[in-house]
C-alpha cells in the first residue's frame, strides 16, 4: 500500500486531515481488517519513501463516510516507522512553511503551476531584460528564475548584471523538480 503526496498542498492538506507521526487515515482503503497490520509506503515531495508499519485502528465503510460526511477509508495506527521518518516528516513541514516566504519566477506554465503546487510563491518570469525590475520590486527575495535551458544563458547574463548570478535554474521537465527544489530549499 502506497500513500505519495504529488504537491506540497495536496501534503499541507492531507497531513492536516489525516497524517500524524502517530498514524494516518488512507482514503479508499475500507477494504482493510480491523487490526490486521500493513505495510505502508509513504512518499514525501521531493523527499524519500519511507515505509511504516501500521495496524488498522478503524474502517470507514463508504455507507458511514455517507452518514457521517466524511470519506470512506481506514484509519491507521503507526507501529513502526524506520530511522530517520519523524525527522524528514518534521523537516518537510519547517520547509514547506518557508517556501510561502520566497518568490520563485518561472518561465513556462507547467514548471511554474509545479513550483506553486510544492509551496513557493511562483509567477511568471519578466524577459531577460526586466529581470533587474522584477527582483526589486519583489514583496518577497527572490531565491530562484527557473528558465528553460535554452534560455539560461541570457537570464544568467542578467542576473550577473545586477549581482545575482547563481539565482538562475535550468529546467526543462518535471522529471527535474527534485534536483530544483533541492536547490531552492538550500537557498533560505
Amino acid at each position: 500500500m502506497s500513500v505519495r503526496y504529488s504537491t506540497a498542498v495536496e501534503f499541507v492538506r492531507e497531513y492536516a486531515d489525516n497524517l500524524s507521526n502517530s498514524g494516518l487515515f488512507i482514503k479508499g482503503a475500507q477494504d482493510l481488517q480491523p487490526l490486521s497490520v500493513v505495510n505502508v509506503e509513504i512518499t514525501l515531495p521531493g523527499a524519500a519513501a519511507y515505509m511504516v508499519k501500521c495496524e488498522v485502528a478503524h474502517v470507514m465503510t463508504p455507507e458511514a463516510a455517507t452518514r457521517f460526511g466524511r470519506s470512506a477509508g481506514a484509519g491507521l495506527a503507526i507501529l513502526k516507522s524506520p530511522a530517520g521518518f519523524e525527522d524528514a516528516l518534521s523537516d518537510y513541514l519547517r520547509r514547506l512553511g518557508r517556501r510561502a516566504d520566497h518568490r520563485v519566477l518561472v518561465k513556462g506554465d507547467a514548471v511554474l503551476q509545479v513550483l506553486a503546487d510544492a509551496g513557493y510563491k511562483a509567477t511568471p518570469a519578466p524577459s531577460a531584460a526586466g529581470l533587474a525590475e522584477a527582483m526589486v520590486h519583489s514583496d518577497e527575495p527572490v531565491i530562484g528564475v527557473v528558465v528553460p535551458r535554452r534560455a539560461a544563458k541570457l537570464y544568467n547574463s542578467a542576473a550577473r548584471a545586477i549581482g545575482a548570478g547563481d539565482v538562475v535554474i535550468a529546467m526543462d521537465d518535471e522529471g527535474e523538480l527534485d534536483s530544483v527544489l533541492r536547490t531552492l530549499d538550500a537557498r533560505f
